[in-house]
């Protein structure tokens, strides 16, 4: 379930995550190279010179009478040693702080990064293919990529977790295109009520293409419902197909309901009818009725269709459709939407669907919540349709 599509994005996810993580590694080698480590400046060193002795002159009536007196005596010269000059020592304003070479690297990066425009366009695309390779229509792939591109250019990635960042990003975008979609009706909730205020029973029709699953479903949903107290009844109401009468009677005994039938050929709409009054004059909370297989483009089945929905008046008509059956769904979906309001989705099979694109396709493109999801035969094989589980199962959190 799944499988296909959670396999495409997790390895997109990673490809571009391995891409940005070397990229990152390269920048900061970069910045380890341009910080030079700090070097203690030399001192130099100054010599210290003796100040001349000053001269000394005798007086000038001495000083005459030794010329006079006396002959001059040569006396050698004494050299006066001159230290050499101090070298110039350039002034420099004195630091506050000498940072450390890791203290000066953790000031120039940082804990988040910012992909750029042409970083986002390759992830983006990498997921469009993903997501086309996988069953999602081209319409649904579109906005997802557009949800997704807008959410990037604003996201704060953090660089020790590009992969849980991207993945939250994808995760997000999921949402929103379920969302798309609208609330189901939550049955059992919708049980619940309707039992409360004594307004019974509860009309449920299922309609569809032959061979997905519609009387399983049924008798699923009866199981369902009996766990939890609520008591139905099964409207055989494919009189078309062979041994259908006897399928819908093989699982009404087997998960303990009754059921109302007659023969094949019999007029489809006179055997819901017979079931609403059953229901009523047994005190029974649901009428489940099923019906035969058709293409949208049978007319004389969909009027008999149509005649169904005026005698038996359901609250509910339910459209019941293969994961399997691509984006070929999307649009049986929408041509049956035309004839009668259907009010909600259940996706049979998708256990057997290895891509598992086609839910998001649906969930979009055709604005009608999805309900359940059938993912087995066994009657305990249905789950309650939610956006989270979809997502989950798709994508899980990292």
């Amino acid at each position: 379930m799944f499988e296909g599509l959670r396999k495409k994005l997790s390895e997109a996810v990673k490809g571009f995550v391995k891409k940005e993580e070397k990229e990152l590694e390269e920048r900061k080698v970069e910045t380890i190279e341009a910080v030079p480590e700090t070097v203690p400046t030399p001192q130099p060193t100054i010599q210290k010179v003796a100040p001349p002795q000053p001269k000394i002159e005798a007086p000038k009536r001495i000083k005459e009478t030794i010329v006079e007196t006396t002959k001059p005596v040569p006396v050698a010269k004494e050299e006066k040693k001159v230290a050499p000059p101090a070298p110039k020592v350039e002034q420099k304003p004195e630091k506050i702080v000498n940072l450390s070479f890791t203290t000066k690297l953790k000031s120039i990066l940082t804990s988040t990064i910012t992909l750029k425009e042409g970083e986002i366009e390759d992830f983006v695309d990498k997921i469009n293919i993903s997501l086309l390779e996988s069953d999602v229509s081209y319409d649904t792939a579109d906005a997802f990529s557009e949800s997704l591109k807008a959410n990037l250019k604003t996201a704060k990635i953090d660089a020790k977790n590009i992969q849980g960042a991207l993945v939250g990003e994808v995760r997000k975008a999921l949402f929103e295109i379920l969302a798309k979609s609208g609330e189901g009706i939550q049955l059992y909730d919708l049980m619940g009520k309707r039992i409360a205020e004594h307004s019974l029973p509860v009309k449920i029709l299922f309609l569809g293409p032959n061979g997905t699953g519609k009387t399983t479903t049924m008798a699923k949903i009866a199981y369902n419902l009996k766990k939890r107290g609520i008591t139905s009844v099964l409207s055989a109401s494919d009189t078309f197909r062979a041994a259908a009468i006897e399928q819908t009677e093989h699982h009404a005994n087997k998960v303990g309901v009754p059921v109302i039938k007659s023969k094949y050929g019999a007029d489809p709409a006179s055997i819901a009818f017979d079931a609403v009054a059953y229901a009523k004059a047994h005190a029974i909370h649901t009428v489940l009725i099923d019906s035969a297989g058709r293409q949208e483009t049978n007319k004389n089945l969909i009027n008999e269709m149509q005649k169904m929905v005026r005698v038996a008046q359901p609250n509910l008509i339910v459209f019941v459709g293969e994961s399997t059956a691509g984006n070929q769904l999307s649009e049986q979906i929408k041509e049956f939407n035309k004839f009668m309001k259907i009010d909600g989705i259940i996706l049979t099979k998708l256990d057997c669907d290895a891509k598992g694109g086609n839910a998001i396709s649906i969930a979009y493109t055709t604005g009608i919540p999805i309900l359940f999801i059938g993912t087995g035969e066994s009657y305990e094989a249905l789950v309650q349709y939610t956006p989270q589980f979809i997502v989950d199962s798709i994508l899980p959190a990292s």
